[in-house]
């Protein structure tokens, strides 16, 4: 071969090597603007401990006071009343309408404890209601065993003071319910009969501690012995002695004011009655009285709540 081909083969097969190495980039090329860009990386998030450890205290701060605000209903039992405790009689007759829902709500709004006459309908259902005066406070044609649970709550009760609204009627099953935990009860119960569903529904809402059963019913005060509910006896008190009542399951005695003193040396806690006013009441609770029971309770214990 002579000079000039060698020349031209070096350069063809030169020419060739350069057009399949451009060919091939070309083709690199080509791929690579095919290729998805690849996505640039997220700046990572920093955690902010100092904040998120913020964040938990405060939510348990939180938890604990809720807790606290609603669980402090449950501490109000007998053994935690202050002396002298004051009891609203038919939920302050001479003040509200007797035995009425409003009546109830103000006893324990402004201090006193609601002490409801409960007595039983015809279909069984237990009212706050004293059989005594009912027909005359609701205007009935005949007794409280006339009405049933409905007939009942369609009443209305007169007010004892002129110029004041009438009352609504209200069941032991919703006073429990909307008022438990909030007072401690007081109901008068003078009869098995109706003391078996009182007790039932004391125990349904395990307010045991924070009730006291008023009666002279010695069945009665047996029964909310072994209920664990306290009984205080509101009979005859010359007709009976101290020991006798404490082996009836008796705890408390309702005593007149004017010897209620002559009974504060025994195991019975003693509740005063006919109370004339807060001088008295003092006296009375620095002999050892434990406490009252009033139709009227702010003549005898002016509540601390500020009304505007």
């Amino acid at each position: 071969m002579s000079k000039k081909n060698r020349r031209y083969g070096r350069n063809e097969r030169d020419q060739t090597r350069r057009a399949q190495t451009g060919s091939a980039q070309g083709d690199d090329q080509s791929l690579e603007s095919q290729r998805a860009p690849v996505p640039d990386h997220p700046t990572p998030k920093k955690f902010n401990a100092p904040l998120w450890a913020g964040i938990v205290v405060v939510i348990a701060v939180v938890a604990v006071l809720g807790f606290n605000m609603f669980s402090s209903k449950d501490h109000l039992t007998v053994d935690s009343l202050n002396q002298p405790a004051v009891a609203a009689v038919d939920g302050g007759s001479k003040v509200y309408p007797a035995n009425s829902k409003f009546a109830f709500t103000e006893n324990a709004k402004f201090g006193y404890l609601p002490a409801p006459t409960l007595s039983k309908l015809s279909d069984d259902t237990i009212v706050a209601a004293n059989p005594e005066t009912a027909a005359k406070d609701m205007g009935l044609k005949d007794d409280l065993t006339s009405l049933d649970r409905d007939s009942f709550l369609n009443q209305t009760i007169k007010p004892p003071r002129k110029n004041t609204a009438p009352g609504e009627p209200i069941t032991w099953d919703q006073m429990v319910d909307q008022m438990a935990g909030a007072t401690v009860f007081m109901p008068a119960v003078e009869s098995p009969e109706v003391a078996t569903p009182v007790l039932e529904k004391i125990a349904e809402a395990g307010i045991d501690e924070s009730t006291i059963v008023r009666t002279s019913n010695a069945e009665v005060a047996k029964a909310a012995s072994d209920a664990g509910v306290a009984a205080m006896f509101t009979g005859d008190v010359t007709a009976s002695g101290a020991e006798s009542l404490s082996s009836s399951g008796y705890t408390m005695i309702a005593v007149g004011a004017a010897s209620a003193d002559e009974w504060t040396g025994t195991d019975l806690k003693v509740w005063a009655t006919g109370v004339k006013d807060e001088k008295q009441l003092k006296e009375l609770a620095e002999a050892g009285v434990f406490g009252a029971l009033s139709t009227n309770p702010y003549t005898i214990q002016p509540s601390d709540v500020k009304t505007d």
